[in-house]
């Protein structure tokens, strides 16, 4: 198995605490959530920051490009944050947990900067 970036860390908690909320609700609250997120650019950039912020590092990390590999970490450390102050109104404790998670792991996301 390979190394786990703090940027896959990032990702996993992300995605992982996204998809188990998502899976506790009815198929009928699935159905409107879904509708919500095809009416709203807001949430349709919100969801497109993962993937822009992953592509982004790849190439950064192709080219060794260290600013570029930390915009595309600080694309999905953005959405880390967001989503968390998202699961603040619905289950307290998740928004607590990955916000905190969110921002230890973004501490080492700038580390690179100061050396």
């Amino acid at each position: 198995m390979g190394t786990v970036t703090v940027t896959g860390a990032l990702v996993i908690i992300i995605g992982w605490l996204s998809l188990v909320e998502y899976d506790n609700f009815s198929e009928s609250k699935k159905e409107i959530i879904k509708q919500k997120i095809k009416s709203s650019p807001a949430y349709i950039g919100l969801i497109a920051l993962m993937p822009l912020g992953i592509i982004i590092n790849m190439i950064g990390t192709l080219l060794g490009l260290v600013w570029l590999i930390i915009f595309g970490a600080s694309l999905i450390f953005l959405q880390g944050i967001i989503v968390s102050l998202i699961f603040w109104k619905w289950k307290r404790w998740k928004g607590i947990f990955m916000l905190v998670a969110v921002v230890v792991l973004g501490v080492f996301i700038y580390v690179p900067l100061f050396f």
